[in-house]
């Protein structure tokens, strides 16, 4: 009976352990109930909270052949307040684009990037905070316009090279 207890003793203390340790991967999940994505002079791009996209933004654009400003990403917590992203090595900044043939994202590093024009059309956008192998968080589909091809010296916005 004894022998019955201790083995019962080890399979409750090593599940105590398995379940402490799923909770500590939990805790490093990111949450975020919102986005904002902010122009460089901070004039609001793009916002959506608890999965309400606001519908008095107009929507993003950028030319073919250009890429578009710097857009920052700050996110949302339930009340409505910023926050920053995460911080360490285990996550980063996720995208899927609907057509690759019309729009690319060059990110940086960090919460921004840019659009990348290829042709002319509309596409879509989601943002994810990846985590490992998946998203923590994901925006709503993005509508992106590329509008009418330009030459690279006539783009609105050009990265300084001296950078």
């Amino acid at each position: 009976m004894k022998k019955i207890w201790m083995i019962a003793f080890a399979a409750l203390a090593f599940y105590a352990c398995s379940s402490n340790s799923a909770s500590s991967d939990q805790e490093e999940h990111f949450e975020a109930d919102g986005w904002n994505l902010y122009w460089p002079d901070w004039t609001l791009a793009y916002s959506v909270f608890q999965g309400k996209i606001d519908s008095t933004l107009e929507t993003m654009s950028v030319n073919a052949n250009c890429l578009s400003e710097h857009i920052n990403i700050k996110f949302l917590d339930e009340n409505k307040e910023q926050i920053s992203g995460p911080t360490d090595e285990e996550h980063s900044l996720g995208w899927v684009v609907a057509d690759t043939s019309i729009l690319d994202i060059e990110w940086e590093g960090g919460w921004g990037f840019h659009l990348h024009g290829l042709q002319e059309g509309e596409t879509t956008l989601q943002l994810q905070v990846k985590h490992h192998d998946h998203a923590d968080v994901k925006t709503p589909e993005i509508k992106i316009i590329v509008d009418k091809k330009l030459a690279a010296e006539d783009c609105p916005f050009q990265e300084d090279e001296e950078e």
